[in-house]
């Protein structure tokens, strides 16, 4: 329960410099957020960037070969050869 006299405007008065810092870190946050978007934007268009052209050949060249294996069993498909 809150008190039946309370007189809002002379409490704002009172605690003004208290409002003024929430108000002031909420505009630092609103401006950080948009910052750190941007940044996830622009970062995200450079990444992309990097994996068209002869990069993303290139690594599709030197896949390693992998093993293909019988369903239900473990035998490869593929005979091995040993040494």
């Amino acid at each position: 329960m809150s008190a039946p006299d309370t007189n809002i405007e002379k409490q704002e008065r009172r605690h003004s410099a208290s409002l003024l810092g929430i108000r002031g870190v909420l505009v630092f946050a609103a401006i950080m957020m948009l910052l750190w978007g941007g940044y996830g934007v622009v970062k995200a268009d450079e990444d992309a960037s990097a994996f068209k052209g002869e990069d993303a050949a290139a690594e599709q060249t030197t896949a390693v070969p992998t093993d293909v294996y019988e369903p239900g069993t473990n035998k490869a498909s593929t005979p091995v050869e040993s040494n």
